[in-house]
């Protein structure tokens, strides 16, 4: 492998570091702080809040709240009112236009969720959906197999008899 150096050249001539220029003032160069400078400084900076302050700011925001909710309660009642007269999609219409003359978008394109297979119900919740798939289990083994399922009333002895010849057993769960 060779090397290579620079003879007379540019590249040789360069310092990787800048020359630092001296400043005739003082302000130019930042002084490193200190917290105790810091906390000294915020605590100066604190705004307090007298209690007239306080009460009216508290009252502006229960005067909105109930705006809202008379506003709300207005928007129902001439939503009820254009319903009885067959107007509700012309209220619809005057209500989606914003105030910079452009509609609201809908939940459609909010959503974005394009087409969507209907879902069963049984499939919000999971212990019911596996509930249902064990008992469709249950059901299948029936047809391959004999399944215990229990003493029906007092015993009765064998309905058949017992046989010499015959010898088998069965499994039970």
């Amino acid at each position: 492998m060779a090397t290579f150096t620079y003879v007379n050249s540019e590249k040789a001539d360069r310092k990787k570091t800048a020359p630092i220029k001296a400043s005739s003032s003082n302000s130019e160069i930042p002084t490193k702080s200190t917290k105790s400078n810091e906390i000294s400084k915020s605590s100066n900076t604190q705004t307090t809040h007298t209690p007239e302050e306080l009460e009216k700011f508290f009252n502006s925001i229960q005067d909105e709240k109930k705006n809202r909710k008379i506003a709300k309660k207005e928007a129902h009642i001439n939503a009820l009112i254009a319903n009885r007269d067959g107007k509700l999609e012309e209220l619809a219409m005057e209500e989606s236009i914003g105030e910079n003359g452009k509609r609201a978008i809908g939940y459609q394109i909010l959503k974005n969720k394009g087409l969507t297979a209907r879902r069963k119900k049984e499939n919000r919740n999971a212990r019911v959906k596996k509930r249902n798939k064990y008992d469709a289990a249950k059901k299948k083994i029936k047809s391959v197999r004999a399944v215990y399922s229990g003493q029906q009333g007092p015993y009765a002895g064998e309905l058949t008899g017992i046989s010499k010849k015959i010898s088998r057993s069965i499994k039970l769960n």
